[in-house]
């Protein structure tokens, strides 16, 4: 015997019920889960430094924050430096900084070539990744590594070239994730991806100027002159120690004789 079409229409609103009510219930409460581990920022200033002089500097950075977490231990927080071309960064010398520090850095291109100019180089991406916090209120990260300045192409009247960094807020941005220490391999979030969020509301407070000096093309005629004229000269004073210096066959040889 067949069920009814008023038996079947209460037995589908029941099933559905059942059905929307699990659905809900399952994400309502890994939802929740989640939201256990936060961190609201509602204001802050990306902080940016420059040690040392001439082409070898180091880069400090430090995060001033109003923010409110649950526990300093459940958030990572990334920088991502947009760098110029002007500027470098050593690979090896970042490898050692991270083994003794718990901090992870990672660069966009596979290869940097150290030793090419500005201009023949291309900007790239350096993230810097910190997984604990320090347990300074109000500040989020606080990091420095060092930096290095290209050599520049020579130009027509001129002595320094004006590197800036910080300018813009596309230059350094904060990214954060928080997961809780149940998920311990943060590895598993690319930066690229969309787990890490944007820290709107933080940004950069101050910039870095930096100066690089560029070789003037006008001085080109008198060093050019000077440089030929060295050449010169030590290609003749080279050449007359070799004609002062007596050649093996006129040179006298003395045998003592063996004794047996």
């Amino acid at each position: 015997m067949g069920l009814s079409m008023k038996t079947k229409i209460i037995l589908f609103a029941l099933y559905s019920l059942i059905f929307v009510t699990s659905v809900v219930s399952y994400y309502g409460f890994k939802g929740s889960q989640d939201s256990v581990h936060y961190l609201t920022i509602h204001s802050g200033n990306i902080n940016l430094q420059v040690k040392n002089e001439g082409y070898h500097r180091v880069l400090h950075t430090t995060i001033t924050a109003d923010y409110e977490t649950s526990n300093r231990k459940d958030c990572a927080v990334t920088l991502r430096y947009d760098f110029p071309s002007d500027i470098y960064v050593d690979k090896y010398e970042l490898a050692t900084i991270a083994l003794n520090r718990k901090v992870e850095f990672y660069v966009d291109n596979k290869f940097i070539d150290v030793e090419t100019p500005a201009h023949k180089s291309d900007p790239f991406v350096l993230y810097v990744v910190n997984y604990t916090l320090p347990d300074t209120a109000n500040k989020l990260i606080e990091t420095e590594f060092p930096i290095h300045l290209r050599y520049q192409k020579a130009a027509e009247d001129s002595r320094y070239k004006e590197v800036r960094f910080g300018d813009a807020y596309s230059d350094v941005q904060m990214l954060y994730l928080c997961k809780g220490p149940r998920i311990s391999n943060w590895k598993q979030f690319p930066l690229n991806s969309g787990e890490w969020i944007p820290a709107s509301f933080v940004k950069v407070n101050k910039d870095v100027v930096m100066y690089v000096p560029v070789g003037d093309t006008n001085n080109f005629p008198c060093v050019s002159l000077i440089t030929h004229g060295f050449v010169l000269l030590g290609t003749y004073y080279i050449l007359r120690r070799l004609m002062a210096t007596p050649s093996p066959d006129n040179a006298v040889i003395k045998l003592s004789p063996v004794k047996c």
